[in-house]
């Protein structure tokens, strides 16, 4: 087996659809490195919560890089075809990227968690020390899963053709290519992405409701709105980045139809659309960010 043919609708303009991902990249690039490297080089951004959006931002730019850059190819230039061995390297970033970013993101609700119901005591749960490590912790564990995907997967039999609906390698239409039974292979990858994605989601879920509990205790109408605004950021990311792989995961776990084109567009949405809106929305709505132009840098 030399290579994986990709099959998708290139409408009647690709190159001026590959143009659009083209733009979407760049921004997407722009934004994060802008995220990364304001956090790294500016002192008063030195905080848990900012060491752990420089983190996000740092795998949101593996994320991107592993998927657009293909996708832009494949329109600008009509080429379908990914090298046998690259799809299971694609394969393995992509969802070690995810996994990262589904970690790191409880770890963000767990700061804002201890932030607003434990905010004297802050300073020693979650110092800058402990940030590292639980990025540290989010960029090791992520490995697990896709390492297991790949694992399970390369090894099988593939007789060809080899081609699917899709604009890159993911686990579970690779793996369904092979001539010989995959159903414990794609059982055994999806329960671990299951329990990685939904036990990240339920921390964040868990620390949220025990931060409405908080808010709704604070008397000073002044003190709520600041507590609903420390929060509101990580929430919108949490559900661009959640709801549609819940769907998706849902829905294979329970053999439920999904159009191929809705298939697709999913993935573009879940793969492309969190990295772009991540910087945007952080840069939006963080005032230390905001201020970058007025604050000296140590270079």
């Amino acid at each position: 087996v030399s290579a994986v043919y990709f099959s998708f609708c290139c409408f009647q303009m690709p190159q001026l659809i590959g143009t659009f991902f083209l733009f979407i990249y760049i921004l997407t690039l722009v934004g994060n490195v802008f995220i990364f490297y304001t956090v790294r080089k500016v002192k008063k951004l030195h905080t848990p919560m900012f060491i752990m959006i420089m983190n996000l931002a740092a795998s949101d730019i593996i994320y991107s890089t592993t998927v657009s850059p293909q996708i832009i190819y494949f329109y600008l230039t009509g080429f379908k075809e990914i090298q046998f061995h690259m799809c299971f390297v694609q394969m393995f970033f992509l969802h070690y990227a995810g996994s990262v970013d589904s970690y790191l993101m409880a770890a963000m609700a767990i700061d804002r968690f201890v932030s607003i119901c434990y905010p004297l005591r802050y300073p020693t749960i979650l110092s800058n020390n402990v940030a590292y490590k639980m990025c540290a912790v989010a960029w090791i564990a992520g490995i697990v899963v896709p390492l297991v995907a790949v694992l399970y997967s390369f090894p099988l039999p593939y007789c060809g053709p080899n081609k699917i609906v899709h604009l890159y390698c993911q686990h579970g239409l690779v793996a369904r290519l092979a001539c010989t039974d995959t159903s414990l292979t794609l059982i055994r990858a999806l329960i671990l992405a299951f329990v990685a994605l939904l036990g990240s989601f339920f921390i964040i879920l868990f620390s949220y409701l025990k931060i409405i509990i908080a808010v709704i205790k604070i008397v000073t109408k002044n003190g709520k709105t600041k507590a609903f605004y420390t929060c509101s950021t990580q929430l919108i990311v949490v559900t661009i980045f959640y709801v549609p792989r819940i769907f998706v995961y849902l829905a294979t776990l329970f053999h439920l139809y999904i159009p191929t084109d809705l298939n697709t567009a999913l993935g573009i949405v879940y793969c492309l659309f969190p990295p772009l809106v991540n910087p945007v929305i952080y840069s939006f709505r963080t005032h230390e960010i905001r201020q970058f132009n007025n604050i000296d840098i140590n270079i």
